[in-house]
């Protein structure tokens, strides 16, 4: 299942979710943490499992300080300078339990253990990887490490693939007013308990400081000003809106002015939050609960995706004859007669499915 997330084009933080599943059965712990870097080894988005809101706030605000050269061998940038770019902080060395990443990050995440995973590209900086397990767990073994360089290379394509959409769907949606500051002035009960959920990175953190929302709500506000303007000849003025990455889709929020007692536009603006999660997701939940083989889970793919049995054939590096194997014996465990009805079949699963966020939040 790696490989076909790994090869499906899904956006990489998207499918973090399911994607952390994967890499929880193949090197067992607690938590992981995917963290995108640039050039320079700064972070610019991250999905990681237990932190507490400190941590998050540490990545929005500070996240220049990871990509420092120091002493700390945990420094995103001496990670990447690594000639082995896998398992370099699994022998817990003095300088690593005493350097600034564990001390301030690690630590009061209850990580001791980290087998780490510098992703690049060359010389070009892609992510980091870190798999954690706490103090009274056993460290990472040899093959652990071994399983990470296997599949490091699907990993590193994962990063570099251009993200394929196949849109999203509403799970949940929600209502909050904000003032001209963007303050939230009302939030109903839903918002103020998901969106914290929901939200990450400075967003997250934003959140949950002072009632204040994101910097996209106040985004919006500015745009809710301008479409109250007269459009000029020939514009189309659409409803504002701001779009805001979380792991496994998006938040969508959509901007409406509000009036006052006399009808009048007023002060505040009525911001509708929408969590949405990627459908490409939701459908790979679905082949993942549906028992088929690895090879059958990627020709599955291929049928949602609209490819023909040539190019399915090309791509898998197989004969028609062993793809109509294959297909046979998928459409008997699916209970389909075809590819039409299995595409039928895999979508009616998907809309069941439910991206598992828990994993997101800190720490009990």
């Amino acid at each position: 299942m790696l490989q076909l997330l790994c090869s499906s084009g899904v956006d990489l933080m998207a499918q973090m979710p399911l994607l952390s599943e994967c890499l929880h059965r193949l090197v067992p712990s607690f938590s992981l943490s995917m963290i995108r870097v640039d050039e320079r080894c700064v972070p610019t988005a991250h999905y990681s499992e237990h932190f507490n809101e400190a941590s998050h706030a540490l990545f929005a605000q500070s996240g220049d300080h990871f990509s420092a050269r120091t002493s700390d061998p945990s420094g995103f940038a001496n990670l990447m300078a690594n000639a082995n770019p896998v398992g370099s902080l699994v022998d817990g060395r003095p300088e690593y339990l005493a350097g600034l990443v564990y001390q301030h990050l690690f630590q009061p995440n209850g990580i001791h253990h980290t087998l780490d995973v510098a992703l690049r590209d060359g010389r070009e900086p892609l992510a980091i990887l870190g798999i954690f397990r706490e103090q009274a767990a056993p460290g990472f073994a040899r093959e652990h490490i071994q399983t990470m360089r296997a599949v490091y290379p699907h990993l590193v394509h994962a990063c570099r693939a251009d993200a394929r959409s196949l849109g999203f769907d509403e799970l949940d949606s929600a209502l909050i007013v904000v003032d001209a500051d963007g303050r939230i002035a009302w939030a109903s009960t839903a918002a103020r308990s998901w969106l914290a959920e929901g939200s990450f990175g400075g967003e997250r953190t934003l959140l949950l400081e002072e009632g204040v929302v994101p910097e996209a709500c106040k985004a919006l506000v500015a745009l809710v000003r301008r479409a109250g303007r007269m459009p000029r000849v020939g514009e189309t003025l659409s409803v504002p809106h701001v779009n805001i990455p979380v792991p496994g889709g998006r938040l969508s929020l959509r901007g409406y002015a509000l009036e006052d007692g006399g009808g009048a536009p007023g002060g505040y603006v009525g911001i509708q939050v929408r969590l949405e999660v990627d459908r490409g997701l939701r459908i790979l939940r679905a082949l993942d609960d549906s028992g088929l083989t690895p090879q059958q889970l990627r020709i599955a793919w291929g049928l949602v995706l609209g490819q023909r049995n040539a190019e399915l054939c090309a791509s898998l590096e197989i004969g028609a004859t062993t793809l109509k194997s294959y297909q046979k014996d998928m459409y008997r465990r699916l209970e389909v007669g075809g590819a039409q009805e299995l595409t039928a079949r895999v979508t009616e699963l998907a809309a069941g499915s439910r991206v598992d966020r828990a994993r997101h939040q800190p720490r009990a």
